[in-house]
């Protein structure tokens, strides 16, 4: 295994210097790595496969059910299994024969590997990144998953070109035969085997295409893999702030402390409710739209427009955080506000309020998914500086389980048989409103940032 050594830059041995009052004198340096951006440019790669392979089934919603006779529950059902390793469920997409069974499987595998794809971003942060770079780390960490879920969409639009086109109607064709039926009986069984044998060479076209996209998923997690078993260590020899080299507060006794604090239970709220729905209502978004003249490809690009989006929001929003530190509350508010008025114009589009048009419905769906996705490397950061030193792997874990738990019951209720689909966007405004409030009413506090503020930093950049 290659190990990589640090080498001190002897031309720039410090970065800034911070007089501390109070502060012990034995403590150590700190140190930058430039192998910080090899590590977190891997787990991006991560992130980005298990949100990609998460994905898989709902561009192609409509390919799918022709192809394997699956319906909206089976469709509704794959992504709730997001709620070990995504190679694993690659390598099971790969059985081609008892298509649900398997699917279901590997949707249950992929998403063992979940909370590490969603919820270790603060905790790479804090371990290999300075203070005034921890939102922004864990922005590119967030961000990249979202650009996976962004990217499965892409096999919406490729899977257009598989819709019948110039396909013989049935019902028309029998009509004018059955009129006539003393002269045309040959041509009557003649036309219905022609559209049978059409429509078994759709199902095998559509069946060979969906395999193809299993080979490369399961060739690219293996690559993956192979990235994380050569070089991923967890922490540096030498931590980036102060409260990077600290103790943490152990698991049981943090989370008992997790579930008695007001402040992580409303960021808990914050964070699960409008994201929980929002991003499970992607999944299923060419489904939902289905009934308002929406394609699947139109439904494709809307999606990964969306998280296209939302990827540089949030990055944009969280280099902003980092350059005006203490601030999160009021962005976070303003965020919200913005996302609440565009899925208001959404939902008066869908009703007919406002004249609908599918420029409106690109609009609105990826201006408002936009400042959603930008919310999230901030409640990260929000949620894990109120509650240190609880150790900020359990911090998100449990707020990555609370969106789970959301996304479980919001999947699970389309399930019910005639349910609709009419409520689910009223229910990403509901979501919305109760957030604003919430976020007007509650403190804000940074305990880690005022620790690492606090000390004297001697960071020595290395390789």
């Amino acid at each position: 295994m290659t190990s990589l050594k640090p080498e001190i830059n002897p031309k720039n041995t410090e970065i800034e210097d911070q007089r501390t009052e109070g502060m012990s004198e034995d403590i150590q340096d700190t140190t930058l790595y430039r192998r910080r951006w090899y590590v977190l440019a891997v787990y991006c790669l991560y992130t980005f496969s298990q949100a990609g392979v998460w994905n898989t089934w709902g561009p192609i919603a409509e390919s799918c059910k022709r192809a394997f006779g699956w319906d909206d529950t089976i469709i509704a059902l794959l992504p709730n299994w997001g709620s070990d390793r995504v190679y694993s469920g690659g390598m099971v997409n790969l059985l081609e024969h008892g298509h649900t069974r398997t699917a279901n499987i590997a949707a249950f595998l992929n998403a063992l590997g979940g909370p590490v794809a969603m919820g270790a971003p603060p905790v790479l942060s804090a371990a290999w990144f300075p203070p005034n770079q921890r939102t922004t780390s864990t922005a590119i960490a967030t961000i990249s998953n979202y650009a996976g879920f962004a990217a499965s969409f892409l096999i919406g639009p490729l899977f257009d070109s598989l819709a019948p086109k110039g396909q013989t109607n049935m019902s028309d064709s029998e009509s004018v035969t059955l009129s006539s039926i003393d002269n045309h009986t040959v041509t009557l069984i003649q036309n219905t085997s022609d559209a049978n044998n059409q429509g078994s060479q759709e199902i095998t076209r559509i069946r060979h295409d969906v395999m193809l996209v299993m080979y490369g998923e399961c060739g690219w997690c293996v690559l993956v893999m192979l990235l994380i078993l050569f070089y991923f260590p967890s922490k540096p020899p030498t931590p980036p702030s102060k409260t990077a080299s600290e103790g943490r507060i152990e698991i049981v006794s943090g989370l008992k402390q997790l579930m008695r604090s007001k402040m992580f239970l409303l960021i808990s709220v914050i964070y699960g409710l409008p994201l929980g729905i929002v991003g499970l209502w992607g999944s299923v978004m060419s489904v939902t739209l289905e009934p308002h003249g929406v394609s699947e490809a139109q439904a494709g690009w809307i999606g990964f427009y969306s998280i296209l989006a939302g990827c540089f929001g949030a990055l944009f929003m969280a280099r902003i955080s980092d350059m005006f530190s203490k601030h999160m509350k009021q962005i976070l508010i303003l965020l919200f506000c913005l996302a609440f008025l565009c899925f208001l114009w959404f939902n008066l589009i869908l009703i007919g309020i406002i004249p609908s048009s599918i420029a409106q419905i690109y609009i609105s769906v990826i201006t408002g998914t936009l400042w959603i996705n930008a919310t999230v490397p901030l409640l990260f950061e929000m949620a894990c500086e109120n509650t240190y030193p609880i150790a900020e792997g359990l911090t998100t874990v449990v707020l990555t389980t609370w969106l789970n738990v959301v996304g479980l019951i919001f999947l699970g209720v389309q399930m019910i048989p005639k349910i609709g689909t009419s409520w689910e966007s009223w229910s990403i405004l509901a979501s919305i409103s109760v957030c604003i409030p919430i976020l007007c009413l509650m403190g804000d506090n940074y305990n880690r940032l005022k620790i690492d503020e606090n000390f004297e930093k001697k960071t020595t950049p290395v390789q």
